[in-house]
């Protein structure tokens, strides 16, 4: 499958497709050890009761920004009323892949919008010995397996850290089991992690059109 944007430092690259999916996670040389093996990694977004996956529904401009390797990218929905706005990179010297992005309300009433982050590692192209556990001391999701190790965090201007996170099968599917949580949570101030997963949901307040939600990154 054709990858649309690259991002790398030499040592650490990773690649999306057209859907704007990660699909290739290569490290500690590009093209040796892919530990996605070619499963997406994506990010969706649940509004007003909905739900929707970055992909297809959703109007994409992907590009970079000029004389660089750092993303510029924009999300369009219109049935949910959002536009994001993402910028991707890894670091020169580190090898770090980070991810701004900012939420545009186009609606004309204030709104809460939640994102979801899912992850699905393959450590060293397989899926045997993977493991992933909550790190309290950074408030990170670790994957790991043998001497490759992967932290995942993120945050808003507001704070700093994963809040949430749940295990990820295969069944029921992933979006049936996003929307039960969302209407379950939405009943409930306290929530309760499950165990430790890749998927991150992260919530934002977001005020009324034109303004922009606070900036989130990860890596």
């Amino acid at each position: 499958m054709p990858k649309d944007l690259p991002v790398s430092n030499g040592n650490f690259l990773l690649n999306f497709d057209s859907d704007y999916r990660i699909r290739d996670i290569y490290f500690p040389h590009v093209g040796q050890e892919n530990h996605s093996k070619g499963h997406p990694s994506r990010f969706g977004v649940w509004a007003d009761g909905r739900f929707a996956w970055i992909g297809s529904e959703w109007t994409r401009d992907l590009r970079y920004r000029d004389d660089s390797l750092v993303t510029n990218v924009v999300l369009r929905h219109q049935a949910l009323g959002l536009e994001l706005r993402c910028c991707d990179a890894v670091d020169f010297d580190l090898n770090i892949y980070l991810k701004e992005l900012r939420v545009v309300n186009l609606e004309e009433t204030a709104r809460h919008v939640t994102l979801f982050f899912a992850h699905d590692f393959h450590v060293y192209g397989h899926d045997i010995g993977d493991t992933a556990y909550f790190d309290p001391r950074t408030s990170s999701i670790v994957h790991y397996n043998a001497n490759r190790f992967f932290l995942v965090n993120g945050g808003t201007v507001a704070s700093w850290g994963v809040k949430e996170f749940g295990v990820c099968g295969q069944r029921p599917p992933l979006r049936a089991r996003i929307v039960d949580r969302r209407r379950r949570m939405a009943s409930s101030a306290v929530i309760q992690p499950r165990g430790a997963s890749p998927t991150l949901p992260s919530p934002y307040p977001l005020t009324s059109r034109p303004d922009e939600a606070p900036r989130r990154s990860t890596g």
